[in-house]
């Protein structure tokens, strides 16, 4: 790629601009993580006032693991510094800088470190509706991302230098304008009209039964027999069928829905010592290992990090309500 990634230390990131929202309570930090942060790995998580819909993730890695996870969004990025190995499509890939990162919801994944001497990437994970919008002459309910790595300078350069700028402040109309230009390129060159899939639909349909059941029962203790009664399969059978067409066993999908729903209540202020249980964990310290293990972070530092971001919201909605009354002094 043409434009270095800046070193660390040296980027123009401003974690103080008014613009800037730290994602301390993102729903894409829930996914990440196959062991904390170590000495040489850092990454950081936020969202853009003038960007509604958009999480962005700068990563600088040394040593970091991901567990395999995926993302209920469209996940876009580029490799920026070194090389990176990935899991994706039941395979093994090795990244290079510049490479295009293009995962479609759902897709389980899971970077690495691909040599001794570090990685990093940005991202940008969009939510439905924002791509829709961006991409006004197509549907993602109707497009897939035909591969997940492509090798294009240009698309390359753009999302990094994107990228970079969200890291200021800037002007509404010229982010969107770039977003537009970008994401247009970017489907009409790599996305391609869903296929019918190869699984037999009967499978398919049994599996959604499953995944929706998960969802609406992850506060359960639920057994394999249970989720594979849903169907007409043995219970190994379906466990195998899951596995090929999720990317992940039920229980992986279970923790994962589970971390979520939990972070979702410390993100409210509930009880530390209620949300294990309510959550469906057996007890307060495999819910802390499992949380540690997803997130990165204990759910005590969680804790701490959502009440700063509440405080910071409540400061933005009264500078909101006085720039308000200054606006419309009659209202």
């Amino acid at each position: 790629m043409s434009n270095a990634a800046p070193a660390d230390g040296d980027s123009p990131f401003n974690p103080n601009s008014s613009q800037i929202l730290k994602a301390l309570e993102s729903d894409i930090q829930l996914d990440h993580g196959d062991r904390p942060l170590v000495q040489g790995d850092h990454a950081r998580i936020w969202r853009h006032t003038s960007l509604e819909g958009v999480e962005l993730l700068q990563g600088s890695y040394r040593n970091y693991q991901f567990a395999r996870h995926f993302h209920r969004v469209p996940a876009i990025g580029v490799v920026d510094r070194g090389s990176m190995s990935s899991y994706c499509r039941r395979e093994h890939h090795i990244l290079g800088t510049g490479t295009v990162l293009l995962l479609n919801p759902g897709e389980v994944h899971a970077p690495a470190p691909a040599g001794s001497l570090g990685w990093s990437f940005r991202m940008f994970y969009l939510e439905e509706r924002l791509f829709e919008s961006v991409t006004s002459n197509v549907s993602m309910q109707n497009l897939r991302f035909q591969q997940p790595f492509v090798q294009d300078g240009k698309l390359a350069a753009s999302l990094f230098q994107l990228h970079l700028e969200l890291e200021e402040n800037g002007d509404r109309l010229c982010f969107e304008s770039l977003l537009l230009s970008i994401f247009s390129r970017l489907t009409e060159r790599y996305a391609e009209g869903v296929s019918p899939s190869t699984q037999p639909k009967s499978d398919r349909i049994a599996i959604d039964k499953a995944r929706q059941y998960l969802e609406a029962n992850y506060h359960r203790n639920l057994s394999l027999t249970e989720l594979a009664n849903l169907s007409s399969f043995s219970a190994s059978h379906f466990l195998r069928m899951f596995r090929d067409i999720v990317g992940l066993t039920p229980h992986a999908y279970l923790t994962q829905l589970r971390i979520e729903f939990a972070a979702s209540l410390l993100r409210i202020g509930t009880p530390l010592v209620e949300v294990a249980n309510l959550a469906g964990f057996v007890d307060q310290s495999h819910f802390t290992k499992k949380f540690k293990r997803i997130l990165g972070i204990t759910p005590g530092q969680y804790i701490l990090a959502s009440k700063s971001s509440r405080q910071r919201a409540r400061v933005r909605s009264r500078r909101q309500r006085i720039a308000e009354q200054r606006n419309n002094p009659q209202a």
